[in-house]
């Protein structure tokens, strides 16, 4: 059976997409658990660096104003 490229590349995407999603039931819930408060530590920790920069901390990236 011969498929075209696009309908290959929208399989392999697919697949990979259902891999990843499937990669969360793999974790225990502790593990999970202690993912999510491992990135909020790391949340904070980077919108204390980010203040002291005197930008502002929006959904996970440092934003400073700029002017000309």
């Amino acid at each position: 059976m011969k498929f075209e490229p696009r309908l290959r590349s929208r399989a392999v995407l697919l697949s990979v997409l259902l891999g990843v999603g499937l990669l969360g039931c793999v974790l225990s819930p502790a593990e999970q658990e202690a993912t999510h408060r491992a990135w909020a530590e790391r949340d904070v920790e980077r919108a204390r660096e980010c203040q002291q920069k005197r930008g502002a901390f929006i959904a996970g990236g440092c934003v400073s104003g700029g002017g000309m």
